[in-house]
């Protein structure tokens, strides 16, 4: 990634008049669901999720742009996508726009079939996936096999408007996963050799949205969140169960604490034990 990317966090921007020509691909659901793990501001979340009746959920790495995005998406959290959770098929729509690098910290694998890995089991079956990536990377053996074992239907668009030569790649997922074939491994990769069409406006929707289940795999309840902790809530999780508000830092900072309580016995005291404990005083004040 070069240096004015990384200074962006690999951001950039879905524009407003590809998302604006995107809405018209799919047939609004009765009630769906979007998800964007790389939301940035907000922006084409917002105006796909509006336009087919989906609530907007997503992550957003930049505290600024998550700032931005939070007022226009339902749900926003300002991590990495890594470090949330989420209920595996719960969402209907994947909208996929990942930072177009290497992992530098990790095994060097391409970031964007890092995302496409990590956030396709969310996507419920028969979902829909948008995919916004570098033309050239549907060579890449790993995810031409992923797009063939897991997506059906698969069609790619040239993007608009720009000079780095991306594609955006429309797939349903299968209803289940199939080992694909050394053809058809080869048939999505040869799709980085054809010149696509460019995204325009279409006459009817391509792609049905389905409805989004209160359930997820298994017949889990849907739940996202946030697996790690903002600044705020380490300090507010602190001042309420710190170790200051222990027994045994209360002890240390107040050493005669409790020393003028009475507790009487179950039972009354034999004179052995009257003797243990009148011994085991005096050996304390010696060693005072």
């Amino acid at each position: 990634m070069r240096p004015p990317a990384i200074e962006k966090m690999g951001y950039y921007e879905t524009s407003i008049r590809v998302a604006q020509l995107l809405k018209i691909y799919f047939k609004p659901a009765e009630s769906g669901r979007l998800l964007d793990p790389c939301a940035g501001e907000g922006t084409a979340a917002s105006i796909l999720a509006k336009a087919l009746n989906c609530q907007s959920w997503g992550a957003e790495l930049s505290p600024a742009r998550a700032a931005l995005a939070g007022e226009k998406m339902d749900r926003l959290f300002n991590t990495p996508w890594q470090s949330c959770h989420l209920t595996n098929e719960s969402v209907t729509l994947l909208f996929l726009n990942p930072p177009y690098s290497h992992d530098r910290l990790g095994d060097q694998k391409r970031l964007e079939l890092e995302f496409l890995k990590s956030t396709t089991p969310k996507l419920i079956r028969y979902g829909v996936l948008v995919y916004i990536v570098p033309h050239q990377l549907l060579r890449d053996l790993d995810v031409a096999s992923h797009l063939a074992g897991y997506y059906e239907n698969i069609t790619i668009y040239r993007y608009p408007e720009t000079g780095f030569n991306q594609v955006i790649v429309l797939a349903v997922k299968r209803i289940k996963f199939k080992m694909p074939s050394n053809d058809e491994v080869m048939q999505v990769q040869g799709l980085a050799d054809i010149e696509p069409p460019m995204l325009s406006e279409v006459n009817e929707p391509m792609y049905q949205l389905l409805p989004a289940s209160d359930k997820g795999a298994g017949g889990q309840p849907i739940r996202f969140s946030r697996l790690d902790w903002q600044p705020e809530e380490i300090v507010d999780a602190t001042q309420r169960r710190g170790v200051h508000s222990t027994k045994e830092w209360l002890d240390l900072l107040n050493p005669s604490r409790g020393l003028g309580e009475f507790k009487q016995p179950v039972m009354p005291l034999k004179k052995g034990h009257i003797a243990m404990c009148a011994t085991r005083s005096l050996l304390n004040n010696c060693l005072a």
